[in-house]
């Protein structure tokens, strides 16, 4: 099988601080040269795992928005778009509640030139499914490459109706990342998009293998952070036809997953990145959700060593 633009393993790039909790590039441009070394597919940032340390998936996404400003957004996805120049494709998030909040960010990282966008749906305030239809019929923007992105967490999950129909009214938006972990909604998603080619990404490490069994193409990968060969050897197996060498890989990286979660909220992945000589420094929230024991540590090393990771 051939893949397409954001089909495969997609890295989300992570977010460091200067000790003054100004934003520090170096890492980033750091793991973008990491990343394309090792083969990866494409990269996201202004994500579920890749933007804020130390917080759990979906307040990584709210932190972000409501810690960096507009301006420090659009710089972070100018200094993607640099770093990566072209080597891969680059998408960007907008979780924004505010329609001109999200419009205007769309409409910066157009002005970028990343690849796509990907737009989830506002949190906090109970949507009804029209609402959240106009939400998105605000916000999308007009022939160009655009995802949508199912979270959970903000309290207003999109059925697989609600995704139909803000797809099938919107030709450009060329794929969905779901969140849900819902391999049944998800089948019955694919049911009533009108587009053959709409890609399904999976927003979790642990269905890539299913998400790709029921016709999607990939996953958007906080694991592929560190260790981005663990999420291309399903991927790339999945797409060279050997499903069983997939079996295997997504077994593997289960592995990997449930050592780095031994620490709370994300730090197992940075301490990893660490490890790796690629640390991100660095927060806008408590120390206290960066911190680590000494015993998280030894153990995480202890299992990447037996595991041959580093």
């Amino acid at each position: 099988m051939r893949k397409k633009k954001f089909d495969g393993s997609i890295s989300e790039i992570m977010v460091a601080y200067q000790p003054n909790q100004e934003l520090d590039f170096g890492p980033v441009r750091k793991m973008v040269e990491f990343q394309i070394k090792n083969g990866i597919d494409g990269l996201v940032v202004i994500g579920g795992d890749g933007s804020f340390r130390g917080a759990q998936c979906f307040w990584n996404e709210w932190v972000f928005s409501t810690l960096l400003t507009m301006e420090e957004k659009r710089r972070v996805g100018e200094e993607l778009c640099n770093a990566a120049a072209g080597r891969v494709p680059v998408m960007m998030n907008v979780m924004e509640d505010s329609i001109k909040n999200a419009k205007q960010l769309v409409q910066d990282y157009m002005d970028i030139g990343v690849d796509a966008v990907c737009i989830s749906q506002p949190s906090v305030f109970p949507y009804t499914e029209q609402a959240l239809v106009e939400f998105f019929d605000e916000v999308i923007p007009e022939d160009y490459p655009t995802y949508i992105y199912n979270v959970p967490q903000t309290g207003n999950t999109m059925s697989p109706r609600t995704v139909a129909r803000i797809a099938n009214a919107h030709p450009n938006v060329l794929g969905y990342k779901d969140s849900t972990q819902n391999i049944s909604a998800l089948q019955d998603l694919l049911l009533q998009v009108n587009y053959p080619d709409f890609q399904c990404i999976a927003g979790s490490d642990a269905l890539t293998l299913p998400m790709l069994a029921v016709g999607g193409v990939g996953v958007i990968s906080a694991t592929s952070v560190p260790f981005p060969k663990v999420i291309l050897a399903i991927t790339d197996a999945w797409y060279n036809d050997d499903p069983i060498g997939a079996m295997q890989a997504q077994k593997f990286s289960m592995k990997v997953r449930k050592l780095l979660k031994t620490a709370s909220d994300m730090n197992g992945y940075f301490y990893a990145c660490e490890l790796l000589d690629m640390p991100f420094h660095g927060t806008r929230m408590p120390h206290n959700m960066t911190y680590m024991t000494d015993e998280q540590k030894a153990f995480i090393k202890a299992g990447l060593q037996e595991m041959k990771l580093i």
